[in-house]
């Protein structure tokens, strides 16, 4: 089943759980237990058969056009002030059209924006209509301020179905739901009406958007209305695709309008499995993340758009698409890459593929923390889900012995982790049995380390079982002078200098990178003699903000700082 579902507030305000479980549906299995805060909603009818199917019955027997007979659909060319006759549905319960005089109160290049008439002048006037039609035409609110929703969504994912209005404009209607839901897409508004009993159909493309909130032309609302205009653009290319890969694309479509939806509660409960969808806020924002990440680390827009046009589902059309666009990856080490970024969220950790530069991640929870040792426990996680377990407290280099079930598939990951040092990331080799060890030997005398577990099996939970001890080992001689880097002033304005040291001669790289990881500045490329060393640095022609200098020494990154320009 497709479920395209909203919340009906931002994450600041008090979580519910929410489900619209038969909006754009299409023959897929009704998944149950879906609760809105005040009850559940029941299980409801579907197309029987794929929309191709009843599109091509339909053609041959000539009833594949809007009627107008009855004067339900969108006249010809339709144009501000018109009033017809829409059904507007009340989804309390088992949805139920009812007839209702509706306006066209806007119309842009892209859209026309039209009203229920009981909520004109109450749920909405004319300002909340004229900012919609310039959001959805001309501006947004992130990083592309000169391209509106139509734009974004049509270049990212492709063009509207406009099966049987033929109108180059879609509708984004608005009305009163009356439950907590933001907005939708319903599917059967794709056929005539009548054609698929007991259904209506607005005959049209169509977004439902709800005035419930108070805020519809609020950059939370219209970044919910390119989140439905994306669902409403992948039944066009691929009706039958997984919910969790839908969701994350419409998901993304409110990122790049610039207002994502605020990342919590996954991160306080990270065993999630990333391919299941129940509709929770915590669904969500995990597939918001991970479609953010494979946006950033494979191709941006290019791999978005051939994903979106792949006909295979799931994580297999994921894996066919990065093998189109000659990545040589496995889905099961993207899938390692990403479960570490979500705890790091640090791009410069070579080669940059653990962390976001497009949004900020709040701490992610560990499951366990040991602070004494020898130590271990056993666990279960989520097929295509992390979790994480904290060392702290550790007089010595962590030995850490992993033992998962036989006949699951494991990634393991360590992290070293020190205010500072450089941060490390390490894998540990699993045999065919899933057993491994790892002796992380350079983490000596770092604050914590961090064991990720992720399953990686398609189709099951799995258990598995670790041991961690404490290897002492005498710090070497020159240990104080570990290559460190550090900046004076910080926050600065408009120079500050950089301190590193060396514990012996090296050829040091030494350069300043912006939030999205791009050099902006190249400070030193030379050979250094052991000791303490100053770079200045004034930079010209840079905004404020926060940058990242790195220091590299023999082709290995040693260490980073943050700097902060104040201007």
């Amino acid at each position: 089943m497709k479920h395209r579902r909203r919340r009906l507030f931002p994450a600041q305000h008090l979580v519910r759980i929410i489900a619209l479980p038969v909006l754009l549906c299409l023959a897929a299995p009704l998944l149950p237990g879906i609760a809105f805060a005040h009850g559940n909603l029941p299980p409801l009818p579907e197309p029987g058969e794929p929309y191709a199917v009843t599109r091509a019955r339909l053609e041959a027997q000539g009833l594949w056009h809007p009627s107008r007979s009855q004067g339900r659909t969108p006249p010809p060319n339709p144009q501000v002030g018109d009033t017809w006759d829409w059904y507007v549905w009340d989804l309390s319960g088992m949805p139920v059209a009812t007839l209702k005089p509706c306006t066209v109160r806007g119309m842009g290049d892209h859209c026309y924006v039209v009203v229920d008439d009981d909520e004109w002048t109450v749920g909405m006037d004319q300002a909340d209509v004229d900012r919609i039609v310039d959001r959805f035409d001309n501006h947004s609110a992130g990083n592309w301020p000169d391209q509106g929703i139509w734009d974004l969504n049509t270049f990212h994912f492709g063009d509207p179905p406009n099966p049987l209005d033929g109108l180059d404009r879609i509708f984004l209607f608005y009305y009163r739901f009356n439950i907590p839901a933001d907005g939708y897409f319903w599917v059967f508004d794709q056929y005539p009406d009548g054609s698929t009993p007991p259904w209506s159909s607005n005959e049209c493309d169509v977004i439902y958007m709800a005035v419930d909130g108070g805020q519809p032309a609020g950059d939370y609302m219209l970044a919910v209305t390119a989140h439905e205009f994306q669902h409403m653009i992948h039944f066009a290319r691929d009706e039958n695709e997984d919910s969790w890969v839908d969701e994350g694309l419409s998901e993304l479509a409110m990122w790049l309008y610039g207002h994502p939806d605020a990342i919590s509660s996954f991160n306080t409960q990270p065993d999630n499995s990333l391919v299941a969808w129940n509709g929770t806020w915590s669904d969500y924002i995990k597939v918001y993340l991970w479609t953010l990440y494979l946006y950033e680390q494979y191709g941006g827009q290019p791999m978005i758009w051939a994903l979106i046009h792949n006909p295979l589902n799931g994580m297999a059309g994921y894996l066919d698409t990065l093998t189109d666009m000659h990545y040589t990856v496995a889905m099961e080490d993207v899938f390692r890459d990403w479960s570490v970024a979500n705890f790091l969220d640090d791009t410069g950790v070579p080669d940059g593929q653990y962390g976001y530069a497009g949004d900020a991640l709040p701490p992610f929870s560990p499951w366990r923390t040991h602070g004494s040792y020898p130590a271990g426990s056993s666990s279960s996680v989520q097929n295509w889900a992390g979790e994480y377990v904290r060392l702290v407290d550790m007089a010595g280099a962590p030995s850490v012995t992993f033992n998962g079930a036989d006949a699951r598939d494991f990634r393991v990951s360590l992290m070293a982790l020190d205010p500072v040092r450089p941060t490390l990331v390490r894998f540990m080799e699993l045999d065919e049995s899933n057993d491994g060890s790892l002796v992380f030997a350079e983490a000596l005398g770092y604050e914590e380390v961090i064991l990720t577990v992720a399953n990686v099996y398609p189709s099951a939970a799995a258990t598995y079982s670790y041991a961690v001890d404490m290897i002492p080992t005498d710090a070497p001689a020159g240990a104080a002078l570990l290559p460190r880097l550090a900046a004076y002033p910080n926050p600065f304005n408009p120079r500050t200098r950089l301190d590193f040291s060396l514990a012996a001669p090296g050829a040091v790289r030494l350069s300043v990178h912006d939030a999205r990881g791009r050099e902006v500045a190249l400070l030193r490329s030379a050979s250094f003699a052991a000791g303490t060393h100053q770079v200045a640095w004034q930079p010209a022609g840079l905004a404020s903000g926060i940058y990242l200098a790195r220091l590299e020494v023999d082709g290995r990154l040693h260490d980073t700082t943050k700097l902060v320009l104040v201007k």
